[in-house]
């Protein structure tokens, strides 16, 4: 429903909140200048860090020990657990407005409302049924022997389905029934009507404002299926549904990470040992609807698998479908458990402490990607190295993220060259020692009575990918001139800024000048030898342009972030400078577009 709400609505509705007097309610407040600050509500700190622009257009709010950040809007959602509708549905209130929807959507809804209430009814009588049918034994005895307790029970709102064919299926209700009919809840063949779940102990699925939506049941006799799960329906569609994050969001104020593990009760395991950001996937976890799902909810995701062969299946098959969709920016991790585990049992025989190092340790999807491929080679063998160069550069062609790009290139460089390639590689890349070429034939040291050109630092890889847009296009030049600042870039860019200053001051704009001007200058030949060292490999014309238009955008959102670090604490240092001030609030505003601003 986000897209219900018209946004020139929620745009007013903002410029109408006192933001400083909504977080004042939640948070002491003490004005300071022309910000409020306070002890932050999202993590705990001893001194103040978060601070409140309520003059800014829109007013906003900023953490500087955690980086929480958001308008009133933010403040609600992350306070109260809300989701977006309702959160404005809750600020207009506040503000005496009426929310305005679109009608055709509203009938939507509308239509929808019958299932969610039946779904509520059914999700109710499971509960009840856990509790006081007479065949509520068989259930509770489970669940005592797997060590869930009764507060863990009833957060994930677990239930009982006895085993009789129309527990659900016996109302008179009519219209109940064709609800739970459409849900499949009840499944209707010519005369006969009997319920999907018998004889299992049941797990509501909620979406992420907490209705229930659709069930997973586990048998509790000796049925061919352990598990089955509501099929989709009109309010039920499992690649955007994360099983545990409503409870998650309950448990925990801000989800930084989230643990993706493959069970029901692999989740309410881990919470029950305090570690709440646990969620298991609806469906295959690795498929590529699922993982877009999980990648929008959270860039910090550690898949969790057992450690047996359907783990490593599940665990490479999520890599192969990540690395296409990944970005720079993301974090995903591998967490594989010893054979024989899972993360119910682990964190029983082990303790949560014992858990979260595994967490903290896992293998990062850039280290992975290495295991994975090369799982069953013996990289001592120059066969197995080349079977690895060719399986992996296969799968490195889909990767869209330069950098990650880029350092899996460079790896496997390092894996599959020999000792003496890496010796010559060391010396091409500058690395000499002194004496190394002394008195070699052929080598002629340089003219001492020519003026010396110290070679450039060698870039970082973004900067390096930048300068090599520059190299094939040196016209790019004029158009990214007031991009780059030189009092902030650092040295590992500097080679960036000293190649464009030269293109621009020799008025050099075609690829041809570029290669002629080198050609004959071996001054400007041994300045910006190093200029592409830290790339490991050839790029087509394509992956050029927009590696380079792409390595610009990460370097224009770092010079913000080190200008707005450094006006920050300029403020800190003369917080009277009303000039000082300004610049700050504009940055403010700016900061929170970015921030807003999806990806594309």
């Amino acid at each position: 429903m986000a897209g219900l709400i018209p946004q020139v609505f929620v745009d007013d509705l903002l410029s109408r909140v006192d933001l400083a007097s909504l977080i004042a309610e939640r948070v002491s407040l003490k004005k300071s200048g022309a910000t409020y600050q306070g002890r932050c509500p999202f993590h705990d700190e001893k001194s103040p860090s978060f601070h409140v622009y309520n003059e800014n257009h829109p007013a906003h709010y900023h953490c500087y020990g955690c980086g929480a950040h958001g308008d009133a809007i933010n403040f609600i959602k992350e306070t109260e657990h809300l989701s977006f509708n309702e959160a404005v549905e809750q600020l207009a209130k506040r503000c005496g407005v009426e929310v305005p929807r679109d009608r055709a959507a509203e009938q939507k809804v509308s239509q929808n409302k019958s299932l969610y209430d039946a779904s509520s009814h059914a999700d109710a009588a499971f509960r009840q049924a856990l509790g006081s049918h007479p065949q509520r034994g068989i259930a509770q005895e489970y669940l005592k022997r797997r060590g869930i307790s009764t507060e863990m029970a009833d957060l994930y709102g677990i239930g009982f389905a006895p085993a009789q064919r129309q527990f659900l299926s016996g109302s008179s209700d009519r219209s109940l029934i064709k609800a739970l009919s459409t849900l499949r809840l009840v499944i209707e063949k010519e005369q006969d009507r009997f319920d999907m779940f018998q004889n299992r102990l049941m797990f509501p699925i909620r979406d992420t404002r907490g209705r229930t939506i659709a069930f997973g049941g586990r048998t509790l006799g000796n049925d061919r299926s352990k598990y089955i799960n509501s099929p989709e329906s009109p309010i039920f569609h499992k690649s955007n549904v994360l099983y545990g994050l409503w409870e998650a969001r309950k448990q925990s104020r801000k989800l930084e990470q989230l643990i993706v593990v493959e069970g029901y009760l692999d989740v309410i395991s881990l919470a029950q040992f305090g570690v709440v950001n646990a969620v298991a996937a609806m469906g295959t976890a690795t498929n590529e609807d699922n993982l877009s799902h999980l990648l929008n909810t959270s860039q910090d995701i550690v898949f969790c698998f057992d450690g047996d062969k359907a783990g490593l299946a599940a665990a490479d098959k999520a890599l192969n479908n990540l690395l296409p969709m990944f970005q720079d920016g993301y974090k995903v991790s591998f967490l594989i458990l010893p054979e024989g585990e899972d993360p119910d049992t682990f964190v029983r025989n082990e303790g949560a402490d014992a858990f979260r190092e595994r967490v903290a340790s896992a293998t990062p999807l850039s280290e992975y990607f290495f295991q994975a491929m090369s799982r069953g080679l013996d990289l001592s063998i120059a066969e197995n190295k080349g079977i690895l160069s060719t399986q992996a550069r296969t799968a490195l062609k889909v990767i869209n993220a330069p950098v990650l790009k880029d350092a899996l290139y460079q790896r496997l460089n390092e894996l599959t060259r020999s000792s003496r390639w890496g010796d010559r590689q060391g010396k091409n890349s500058g690395e000499w020692k002194k004496g190394d070429w002394k008195g070699k034939k052929g080598f002629s040291f340089q003219n001492r009575d020519e003026p010396r050109e110290e070679p450039i630092p060698v870039p970082n890889r973004i900067a390096a990918r930048a300068c090599l847009g520059l190299y094939v296009n040196p016209s790019w030049a004029k158009e990214i001139s007031n991009t780059l600042n030189y009092e902030i870039t650092q040295d590992d860019e500097r080679a960036l800024t000293y190649f464009l200053e030269w293109l621009l001051k020799e008025n050099i704009e075609t690829a041809e000048d570029l290669l002629y001007r080198l050609a004959v200058d071996p001054h400007q030949q041994r300045r910006f030898k190093n200029l592409f060292n830290s790339l490991e490999h050839i790029f087509g014309a394509e992956e050029i342009e927009a590696g380079a238009q792409e390595s610009l955008l990460v370097l224009k959102r770092k010079y913000f972030d080190r200008s707005f670090d450094k006006i920050h604490q300029d403020l800190s240092r003369d917080p009277k400078n009303k000039e000082l001030h300004e610049k700050f609030r504009t940055m403010s505003s700016e900061k929170m577009a970015m921030i807003a601003t999806p990806k594309s």
